[in-house]
This record gives structure tokens, sequence and C-alpha cells, in this order.
């Protein structure tokens, strides 16, 4: 059986994270985002580069493909054919039938129901409660903010949905806005600027919480009223959104407050948003398996508060693919298992789900650079220039699906000195000097690192350090890193590196700040040319100016 699965289908300049994900007869999955082949960053256009790369990569035409899915629902008004039980719909023509991909007669997924299914399939729980919060999406034909679900023996049900217009996700977007950043791009910016706050002044902080509550939505617990705060008014079309915020509140907080007060205020309050839901939602059902899921669990400081609340008492999953980007995946999983009953994925899989290339493909690309490249021991070569400072870019094997560089598509540089922080943010990835990086830490040395060490291969789970002044190049500043950390199984040749330099690594994604993460040689050698990046060690070359 083989599935096509996309992320959306309508190409939109309101529309983020498009991708293409394909599985084949012997459950191999293919899986790459628009962004990546557009080299626009955050691309919500048609998924025309993705969709032509999943065929590459199988030697399919579009008439091998039996099953086409979308992880993206549609609104009441584009249906033609509703199948309640199966939490889809077929499109009516008008609007849905322009390309050969949609004259397959694609079928169209809830959008909460499919980041509940990929949260599920990649947790390996068998019974759970699924929380799925972000932006906003389309179920049962109606816009919404998110929604919570319980998963038994693979099958999924929803329990209640938040409206469009009460959205966690857009607050907090609108707030990144406010503090300067780009909505559906910076709000990481505005998670990481929260910290810098905290030894500001008591009452300024009181005040400005105060007027936070009053702007993002009135939740207690599972449920959640108007209380006056800022709503949004949106028009869906299709799968995007448009809305305003000149909301007078928010539009204060520019005026009122510095924007470090700001981004401490708005990660207060969604986390206590989040912590009460969470408790709400356990003394209603009392299961212990609990998964996270959409584009807020990409906020790796609310993940930790609630590992540390909850680790004790909870068993406790975080979609690494919990944006959009992982629907396409996501719609795969429900098609194969309304098909078979069966999880066609692992537990905790790698994300290295995209593209490979040669030696012959490199040198190719290689003569359109006046580079210095040469075979070498890539191991030894990347332990030996990093020990003497240099910063290299590491690309091997397929690429990652995601947002995050987990040693394939990485650039590395030492832990141990808050300069190569510095070098990394001002000379290699042109991006604000305060900006912290993640590190990779091997499994074995983790307890050497981190207090209350667990597994985490995805770079999604914040952790406090022990001693975070001896690794100033990836603690932030209160105490704490957001790390990979990583089993020798899972990538030999990038373990090695990183347990040759003691254990522990600077690891951030390979790209220039608004870059995609690099996907083909070109990409890197371009990255190179245009960074102060020392070296690329790529496949068993050895790249350098």
């Amino acid at each position: 059986m083989n599935i096509l699965g996309l992320s959306t289908l309508d190409p939109s300049a309101f529309g983020h994270d498009s991708s293409a994900a394909i599985l084949d007869d012997d459950s191999n999955l293919f899986a790459i985002s628009e962004e990546r082949l557009s080299r626009i960053k955050h691309d919500g256009g048609y998924p025309s580069n993705s969709i032509q790369a999943c065929l590459n990569q199988k030697n399919f035409t579009l008439s091998d493909i039996e099953h086409v899915s979308v992880g993206f629902g549609l609104e009441k008004k584009h249906m033609k054919k509703i199948m309640s039980k199966n939490f889809s719909a077929f499109a009516k023509d008008s609007g849905y039938k322009k390309t050969s991909v949609e004259k397959k007669n694609p079928i169209f997924y809830d959008h909460q129901y499919i980041h509940a299914r990929t949260g599920l399939s990649l947790s390996g729980f068998n019974k759970a409660i699924i929380i799925s919060l972000d932006g906003g999406g389309v179920d049962n034909g109606i816009p919404n903010s998110g929604g919570i679900f319980i998963a038994e023996n693979g099958k999924i049900e929803p329990i209640k949905y938040f409206p469009m217009y009460h959205s966690l996700g857009l607050t907090y977007g609108n707030i990144t806005e406010i503090c300067g950043f780009n909505m559906s791009d910076g709000e990481g910016k505005t998670m990481t600027l929260a910290p810098m706050a905290e030894n500001m002044n008591e009452i300024d902080k009181t005040k400005i919480y105060e007027h936070m509550c009053k702007i993002f939505p009135n939740f207690d617990g599972m449920n959640v009223k108007s209380n006056g705060g800022v709503t949004f008014s949106s028009i869906f079309r299709h799968e995007n959104t448009i809305f305003s915020i000149e909301d007078t509140r928010l539009l204060l907080l520019k005026r009122l407050y510095h924007k470090n007060l700001i981004a401490w205020a708005a990660q207060k309050r969604i986390e206590y948003i989040v912590i009460d839901l969470i408790v709400d939602i356990i003394d209603n059902f009392k299961i212990k398996n609990i998964i996270f899921t959409g584009g807020i669990f990409l906020n790796m400081i609310m993940n930790m508060k609630i590992q540390e609340k909850f680790r004790d008492t909870l068993n406790l999953f975080f979609n690494p693919i919990c944006s959009d980007h992982g629907n396409a995946i996501g719609s795969i999983l429900e098609k194969y298992f309304q098909e078979t009953g069966k999880n066609p994925i692992s537990q905790n899989m790698s994300l290295s789900l995209g593209n490979s290339y040669s030696d012959e493909e490199i040198l190719l690309s290689s003569n359109r650079f006046n580079f210095k490249i040469k075979k070498v021991n890539k191991i030894d070569t990347a332990i030996n220039l990093i020990e003497q400072g240099k910063v290299v870019g590491w690309f091997q094997g397929r690429s990652e699906f995601g947002p995050r560089g987990l040693g394939n598509r990485s650039i590395l540089a030492l832990s141990t000195d808050e300069k190569y922080k510095n070098i990394v943010n001002k000379k290699v990835k042109k991006r604000e000097s305060w900006r912290p990086f993640c590190p990779t830490i091997t499994e074995e040395k983790s307890n050497n690192f981190l207090k209350h060490p667990l597994s985490a291969p995805y770079m999604i789970l914040g952790f406090e350090m022990k001693n975070p002044e001896l690794y100033p190049a990836v603690s932030h500043i209160d105490g704490t890193c957001r790390p990979q950390i990583l089993k020798k199984s899972t990538n030999p040749d990038f373990y090695n590196v990183v347990n040759g330099l003691n254990g522990i690594i600077l690891n951030t994604s390979f790209n220039l700040a608004g870059d995609p993460i690099v996907e083909t040689p070109h990409d890197a050698f371009m990255t190179l040319k245009n960074s102060e990046m020392d070296a690329i060690l790529m496949n068993d070359f050895l790249i350098e100016k």
C-alpha cells in the first residue's frame, strides 16, 4: 500500500510548514518539508517540490500511489462526502481539483485529530490522553485551536475541542509580534527572552502578569470562557486564518513594558494554563499516560516545567514533529491504521527521514565552488578540528525531518567556553547574541551534566544543568539547556564524535539565520561560503575554504 501524505493542499501567503511524506508497501517512510527544497523558511505554499521528492525517492509516478491523505480538515462549505466515524471528508470539486494530485481524490483528515495520531504512533502508549494545542485548525468542519483526545488500542476519540477565538497559539504568536519577532517563526525567541526578566523589578512583573491574564484566554482547567480578553475573529481560507492584532491591550504591552518582561509574563501565563489543564485532565480521567502535540509544544521551557511537575506520577511523551509539517506523516499513519488496524512506525523512531547524497553528487556540486576537498577519517577529523576551537558543519546520511539538527545536518563546536556561543551566533548563524544553543550529550554521560536526566532524543525537553558554568556555550541564563540525549545505536558516527569530546558538544541546525536547514550539498556549500564556519565534514570528505 503506497500512501502519499500531505500537510496541506492549499497554497497561501498565510500558510506555513508545508510538507509531504510517502509510505511504501514495505512500510519504508520518507518525509521532507517544502522549505528544504524551496529554500523559503516555513514555506506554506503548495508542496510541489516535496511531493516530487517523495516520488523520486521511490522511483514512483503518481499512478503508483494508491491513496493520498491530507492532515488538515475541511470547513463544512468545502466538504463533499463526510465520514464522521473516520474524522475525515472528501472535498467538493470547487477549489480542490486543480492538479494531478488533487484529481486522485485525496481524503482530508481533521487537523487536531491527526496531531493526536502522530503523537500516539510515536509514543508507544496503548492507552493515553492526548492534548493537542496550536494556533488553529479544522475538525468536524469547524475551526478550533486545540483538542483533548482519549486513545486506546490505536483508536482515538475526541473529548473536547477549544474554540478558535480563544487560541493559546495565536495569543502567544501575537505577543511574539509585539516583542518584535515574526509569528510562526519567532516564538522560540520569545520563550528564550523570558528567563532574562527573572531578576527585573517585582512590582513591574506583578503588573504585567495581571495585564497578561487579561490578554490570554480564560482557561480554568479544561474549561475556557470569555473574560473580555483578546479574541480572534478568524476567516479560514481552507487551512489558513487571517486575523488582526490591533487589540488595544496587545498594543499597550509594547508601550508600557520592556520586551523581556512581556516575554516573561507570556511564558509564565501559558505555563500556568497548560499545567492547570493537565491537572484537571488527570483528576477527571485518571489516566497516567499523557501525550502532548500541536505547535505549542515546541515550547521547550514549558515542556521542562511540565516534566518537572509530573515526572514522578505520569508517563509523558512530547511529539517531536508536533507542528503542522508533521501532519503529512500523521495523515499517512491514520490511513494506514484505518486500512490495517496497525501502526507502521516504531516508538521513538529516528527522524532521519529525508534524502542522503552520494560521493559523486558531492563532488559534482563542489565543482561550482573553489573549496579544498579531500577524503579523511571523518570521526577523528571532526574531533581534532573541534578540539582546536573550529566550528564544523556535519553533513551525513539522511536529512532530519523537523526543526532540529540531530546529528545529520548540524553545526558543531565546543561547549566549554562562551566564546564558541558568540562565534557561532555572530559569525556563523548570524543571529542575536543572546540566543542559546543546544547540546548533544551521550546517554551514558547525561547524569554527569543534567539534573534528573531521562530519554530525550529530539531536543524538545529542557533540563537543569548540574554545573552550567562549566558549559556556557550550551547553557542559558537560567542554568538550563535543551539537549539531545544520544544513544550510540541511534547514530553511531555522530555518537563517536560527541563521545570523543567528553560526551557533550554544541549542536545547532546547519543553516544561517532566516534560512531553512540545509538539504543538499549545494546548500551546505553556500552556507560555508556565506559564513565564517571553518569546515564541513560531508560523508568522508573534509571541505575547507
